[in-house]
Parts: C-alpha cells; structure tokens; sequence
C-alpha cells in the first residue's frame, strides 16, 4: 500500500512517500514553518515526479494532526484534505507525538514525548509499547516544564523536538538521540498506514489540527480562527 505522509508541524517539516516497511522517498520543506504554505504542494508534486509516480497511484493520505507549529498544522491538514477529495483517496490523522514514539529504537516500554509551546510551557505525552505497537497512554496536553518533570518516572526515555531545545534543562534525565526525536513523514506514513484498516475514508471531512490550545493572535484578539477545506481562515466568537 502506498501512502503519502505529511508531516508539518515543526519548523522543518517533510513529506514521503512509504510502501509497506520501504520508503520509496522523503523529501524536507523548508525549514521555517511559515514557508509550508508556498513549499508544501511544490515538493509533493516533485516527491512523485522523482519516482515517476503519479498521484493517483497513492493509496492513501497520512498528515500530522500534532501537537507543534499553529501554522504549519493548519497548512498540511488542508492540503491532506484537498488532496483527499480531489483523489479520491482515504485520509488518515495521525498524532505526531505517537508518531515520534513509534521512529524510536530504544526497546524501554513507555516514553515521554516533549515538544516546546512556548511561552515558558511544552506540549507532553505518554507513550507505551503494546503487543502491538506504541499506543498513547497519557494525551498530549500543556503545563510548565517543572511540572512535567515531577511525572517523570526514574530511566524513563525522553523524545520529541524539545530534547534539543532543552536539553540543557533536562539535564539528568534519559534523553532520545536527538535525530530520532524530530517528527519525520516516514513515521507519518507508516502510522497511518496502521491506522487505515477500518477507516472511513469519508471522515477526513471531520479530521481537525490538534492545537491544544488557540493561537498568540486569537488569545489576543478573543475569537477562534476555524480553517475550511482550502485552508481559508473563517473567523467566529470565540466565547
């Protein structure tokens, strides 16, 4: 089965194409999360062109839902979705920090997965290795770094993004290699390719970023920023 991953939602995101346990190919976006919107479709097409594929030979759509970039996410969920619909094809949501979990080869049965929210907060999730496979024990969600550190169980493997944005800070704690924590399409596309079995490939209508929380500019301003098919931004109260 081949699946187009997308995975937008750090500052350097990529795309790939995977088939079955083989990755056909992967290519990175630029790495300021604000280009994806002009770099995202343009590297996609040349993914395909680069192994003389064409999109309608895809099986299916994986993107990153995250937590990471506001940005980002809003961009590759849109263009998931709109390669959804005009292909035809089943789009799967997959959550970027099981994601992480799952690129890692560290055989320990449960890790943390940290991501930078700035602000002085980080996105954190549990993981753990089932029979089969990693599943995600405790959700994503915001808090402080100190507090985060307070639920880290002793050996306890760290990954995701902030392992290097922080590392300094986490000092003493069991740490990722830094290559495996930084969410990459091949992991995308393989979770995804899990997931499919039983999907609905008319749900991608309701497949949503995982934002967690709103972004700078509508905590500010106090309205909601809700993106349509096309990635368009539709304003709407937000209490």
């Amino acid at each position: 089965m081949l699946i187009l991953g997308i995975e937008t939602s750090s500052r350097a995101g990529s795309v790939a194409l995977v088939d079955g346990d083989r990755v056909v190919s992967e290519r990175d976006l630029h790495a300021t999360g604000r280009r994806h919107a002009r770099s995202l479709v343009p590297e996609i097409g040349r993914l395909f062109d680069s192994e003389r594929l064409t999109f309608e030979q895809v099986d299916a759509i994986a993107v990153s839902i995250g937590p990471g970039s506001f940005t980002g996410l809003r961009v590759g969920v849109a263009c998931a979705k709109t390669l959804g619909y005009a292909l035809r094809k089943p789009v799967v949501a997959v959550d970027t920090f099981l994601s992480i979990a799952a690129a890692t080869v560290d055989p320990e049965p449960s890790c943390w997965v940290l991501d930078d929210a700035l602000r002085g907060e980080v996105f954190c999730g549990r993981y753990l290795r089932g029979p089969q496979g990693w599943e995600c024990d405790a959700r994503p969600k915001l808090m402080s770094l100190d507090s985060w550190k307070s639920l880290v169980e002793e050996g306890e493997l760290i990954t995701g993004p902030a392992v290097v944005r922080f590392r300094s800070q986490l000092e003493g704690l069991r740490l990722a290699f830094e290559g495996d924590a930084i969410p990459h399409a091949t992991s995308i596309a393989r979770v995804g390719g899990e997931l499919l079995t039983g999907t609905d490939p008319h749900d991608f209508w309701k497949i949503e970023p995982n934002y967690i929380r709103r972004s700078a500019a509508e905590e500010k301003a106090g309205v909601v920023i809700e993106t349509d098919l096309m990635g368009g931004e539709i304003l709407a109260n937000g209490e």
